[in-house]
């Protein structure tokens, strides 16, 4: 019996060899060989030549995801973004490359300013790997440019979970929750955004909210002009657009006929309400704007005079308290972007306080961990963590972030 079993070992052996012979007989090639050789090509910057060398691997064997990526990379060399990127649409989401083929997908979309498209692909580069931190730090770019700060900021506290931020991300992040740009630094990018992708709403949005905020009404106007009735924030531009050309009746006209709940319009709605002196319908607007975003200055300060006009002090004393903390970190914020702050030895721990206290969790989390990371035998800043984290749980507070978690 074992010699028959070994007599079929080896016949199997030989129609295996045969096999292999036949699709790598003496005129076949090395596929890894000529993988090998094409990178190397790249890396000299002979791409005619890594060209030639994939295709012949492509004749070798069908295209494995590392094939795809090196396509990808031999077409971005040459010029060829359009190639590159269905080469990387290629590689499946179940493999290791995944990641990084729509991180690159991203950039390349990003380079040729389709902001709306790199966004696409650089939110499912995290979902595929979501400690990635380059698409994170691309992603806050872009949001930066469009100054959508919400998405922004959970950017910010996604990245300081899988990377150590410095100084300048930090401040940046803080900076970014009520600053605005000066609007004439980005209109050229969000020009090209929108040159380049026509639909891209959000770049649209942001352009037409540049213009208003230059007075170039008309050129807001134009902006917004594709965009639907329905589209709220569009509508919250087209009303404080009216408002700020003294043009209250039509504002106010808008506004009556918007049915949504959306906050930024009824931030809009409160500020009406508290100029005719209309307490209910202020306080009923402000308390959406204020369920929606806590840590809004306008919505905070609109809800305490809403109490105060309906004749409730005592509702409005804890979020005077509130107020007091979101004032003092603006404070603070303005005070860090001085010489005399950046070089304050105690500023990280200040900032720690003001961000926890102003209810910027995330944001506080990050500064006690900087403080750790300059220091680790600094054992007050570990205990003060330690309790942080056990008052505010790192996973409890992503919840907390979720889409509409707070939203009545």
């Amino acid at each position: 019996m074992g010699t028959t079993h070994g007599r079929r070992r080896t016949g199997l052996g030989i129609l295996v060899a045969a096999a292999f012979a036949a699709c790598n007989g003496p005129g076949a090639e090395n596929p890894d060989q000529l993988w090998r050789d094409a990178e190397a090509s790249i890396q000299a910057r002979r791409f005619d030549e890594a060209q030639a060398l994939f295709e012949r691997l492509g004749k070798a064997r069908a295209p494995l995801p590392r094939d795809w990526m090196l396509r990808a990379q031999i077409a971005l060399a040459r010029e060829q973004t359009d190639e590159a990127l269905a080469a990387l649409a290629e590689i499946p989401d179940d493999t290791p490359l995944a990641s990084q083929a729509r991180l690159l997908a991203g950039q390349i979309e990003l380079r040729r300013d389709r902001a709306r498209f790199a966004e696409k692909h650089l939110l499912e580069a995290i979902r595929l790997d979501p400690r990635a931190a380059q698409p994170l730090r691309e992603l806050i770019y872009i949001y930066g440019m469009q100054l959508r700060r919400r998405e922004l900021s959970e950017q910010f506290a996604a990245l300081a979970e899988v990377s150590a931020l410095r100084y300048e991300n930090l401040f940046h992040w803080c900076l970014m929750r009520n600053c605005q740009w000066e609007a004439g630094e980005v209109a050229q990018t969000l020009g090209k955004y929108l040159a380049a992708d026509p639909d891209d709403r959000e770049s649209r949005l942001a352009l037409a909210d540049n213009d208003r905020r230059l007075g170039l009404y008309d050129e807001a106007e134009e902006a917004l002009a594709p965009l639907p009735e329905t589209d709220a924030r569009a509508l919250a531009l087209r009303v404080m657009i009216l408002m700020e050309r003294r043009q209250e009746d039509r504002a106010e006209e808008l506004l009556a006929a918007d049915r949504s709940n959306d906050p930024e319009l009824a931030r809009l709605k409160g500020r009406i309400a508290l100029a005719r002196r209309d307490g209910p319908e202020a306080l009923r607007w402000y308390r959406i704007a204020y369920d929606d975003d806590r840590t809004n200055r306008d919505a905070v300060f609109g809800l305490i005079h809403a109490y105060e006009l309906c004749g409730q002090p005592e509702m409005a004393a804890p979020l005077r308290k509130e107020a007091e903390s979101l004032e003092a970190f603006n404070s603070l914020v303005q005070r860090m972007a001085t010489p005399a702050g950046r070089n304050d030895p105690d500023m990280i721990r200040q900032a720690a306080r003001a961000c926890a206290q102003a209810g910027l969790i995330p944001e506080a989390r990050g500064w006690l961990k900087l403080a750790i990371s300059r220091d680790p035998l600094d054992a007050a800043a570990q205990q003060e963590l330690f309790r942080f984290n056990e008052k505010h749980p790192p996973e409890k507070d992503r919840l907390a972030k979720a889409p509409g978690a707070n939203k009545p």
